[in-house]
């Protein structure tokens, strides 16, 4: 079953994750996000701690880890090239890290278009995703993140983001310097 948003909060409180939520317009990209929530409490947080979120697939002909799913989750100026990201993993050139299908997206995933964020990992729909989180998040003082819907963000600090997943998913995911090549 999805996890809608007064669940996950309801989660959150229950697991002693300090958070805070507010309530704005639909917000499915990250420009309309940052429009959202200028004049907010969360507004000192754009471009330090905003976050986008990228939902790839390893493609069948991608060597050990096909058909792999990947959630990548960024810091908005991270620049997150697919093909390094793929030949950091080990998967063949010849065929990259690609955005899931929409049929993908929506059985795995399991929330709106726009709406990616890492609190999914705490769905069983999840179980085999693996999530790549920006190292840059742990420089932050707080990352801002939809809680299952676009017209609402949460803001936590990175630890307890970090405690969380540990809850949710421990073992399926990393912090990641996404900027290099090597």
């Amino acid at each position: 079953m999805a996890l809608c948003k007064e669940g996950l909060l309801a989660t959150l409180a229950a697991w002693g994750i300090e958070h805070e939520t507010l309530q704005h317009a639909l917000s499915a990209t990250c420009e309309l996000h940052s429009e959202n929530i200028k004049g907010t409490a969360f507004a000192k947080f754009i471009g330090n701690g905003q976050a986008k979120n990228l939902f790839f697939k390893v493609p069948s002909g991608g060597g050990p880890l096909k058909n792999r799913l990947f959630l990548v989750c960024a810091l908005v100026e991270t620049v997150v090239d697919n093909k390094i990201l793929s030949a950091r993993l080990g998967i063949k050139p010849s065929a990259p890290l690609r955005f899931a299908a929409d049929d993908v997206f929506t059985d795995v995933l399991q929330i709106p278009l726009g709406s990616v964020n890492p609190f999914v990992m705490a769905q069983a729909s999840c179980h085999e995703v693996t999530l790549l989180l920006d190292e840059q998040f742990l420089r932050c003082e707080r990352l801002l993140f939809h809680p299952m819907q676009s017209d609402f963000t949460t803001a936590l600090a990175p630890a307890q983001l970090e405690a969380f997943l540990q809850r949710a998913a421990p073992g399926r995911f990393a912090f990641v310097d996404l900027t290099s090549s090597a």
